[in-house]
This record gives structure tokens, sequence and C-alpha cells, in this order.
């Protein structure tokens, strides 16, 4: 995929960007993550269990995105990359504020926000995508989005939360900051553009939250073009 832009109506979308293998990113090349920068002796020097968890799949990283920019929200021309660090994707056009703090909401978020039963979670919304995108692809590729959610550990990543509007806030005359969920201040048209730049999928989930604002308790379909 070269060019995904991501059209708002309304509401929250929760997104992931999940790399494909390719020639240029192994898992055994002592020039590749894996090994980063390595010099003679300094692949044998990490240990087998380190090994393991360094070769998990890469995915698009918002706490380490926010290390490689030093900053909170990215910005147009800024790129996101992924766990180990890699250019994933690159913001090209932006008309609204977004999100990279939050987690996805999950079944746990909505039992701690007092509901009873069953509610649609951006969690279980990735998986799903992920599991019904794998019956529609050649089987290697497939292999592998069957792979994501056992080589993660069950773990869906922070997403990057577009057109979510998360205020930092300062309380009192101290340093003490805190988070707000505030409601949204996108206006119908506000539009996002990320560029790929290595082979990825991504996964979107309009947002089911409908206890807080965040969506005006107003949940909508989200609507996105690929192009390129």
């Amino acid at each position: 995929m070269s060019r995904t832009t991501f059209l708002y109506i309304r509401g929250c979308e929760d997104t992931w960007a999940f790399a494909l293998p390719s020639s240029s990113v192994s898992t055994n090349d002592i020039s590749a993550p894996l090994y980063p920068n390595a010099t003679r002796n300094s692949a044998a020097s990490y240990s087998e269990t380190a090994n393991v968890a360094a070769s998990a799949p890469e995915y698009m990283s918002m706490c380490h995105t926010r290390a490689t920019l030093c900053k909170v929200t990215p910005e147009l021309g800024d790129t996101l990359v992924s766990q180990k660090r890699a250019p994933m994707v690159k913001l090209v056009e932006d008309t609204s504020v977004h999100d990279t703090l939050i987690a996805a909401c999950d079944r746990w978020r909505y039992s701690e926000l007092g509901v009873q039963g069953y509610h649609e979670s951006c969690t279980d919304n990735c998986w799903d995508a992920l599991l019904s995108l794998s019956n529609s692809v050649e089987a290697a590729v497939a292999d592998v989005l069957k792979g994501f959610q056992a080589n993660l550990g069950g773990r869906v990543p922070d997403p990057f939360n577009l057109f979510m509007n998360i205020p930092i806030t300062q309380e009192g005359s101290g340093a003490k900051r805190g988070l707000s969920f505030d409601g949204p201040v996108t206006k119908k048209g506000d539009y996002v553009v990320l560029e790929a730049l290595r082979d990825v999928v991504v996964v979107m989930s309009a947002c089911p939250q409908d206890v807080l604002t965040i969506n005006g308790k107003n949940p909508v379909d989200a609507h996105f073009e690929v192009s390129g």
C-alpha cells in the first residue's frame, strides 16, 4: 500500500499499521533490525529470550514515535515509526487533531465505565479485521496476518487515534498534568492522508465509544480511500 486517505465524518478512528515481511527486513540477517549496527561480537551477546522478543512482528508504535519525534502529536511531514524505530507511515496531509496517548477501548474498559454485558470495542475490531482479511489474501500473507495476535502476545498495539480530542491539562500551579476525554473538534470534510513507507496492513476501527463524549456519544462509520 502506498497511500491511504482517511476521510472524517464525525467520530474517532483507532488506526494501526502492521508491517508485512519483505526482502529488506529480515529477522536473521545480521544487518537487519534484529541486530542493528552489529559488530563482530555484539550479535552473540544477546540472549535467546531477548532475541525472540526482538523478532516480534513490527507494528506502528505510538510510544516509540513520540520518543523519535519528541512530540505528543505528529505534524505534517512527520514519520510514524515501529517498535523497532523503523519508518512505517508519513503524515502528508491533515486538517484535524489526533491522539497518540490513549489505549484502544476494550471489554474491560467498558466494564470499568459501567457497561453490562457485551459491547463492541476497537481492540476486538482490530483482531477480527485481521482475521477477516486473512481469508481473502494469498496463503503466505494470510499466515502472517493470522500470526500477528500470537506473536504479539495477544496485545493490540496502542493505536493512532485519528480525530480523537485528548487535551493535556494542567492542574493547579504545580507541574502535575492530566488528560481530558473531550468531544470532537473536527468538522465534516476534515481528513488525514498517510503515506505508507513500506508494505503494511492498515487496520481502522470506527470507535464504538458511546459512554464518554469523544464521539459526541454518536459513533458512526469511518470512510477511507486507498490509492497507489
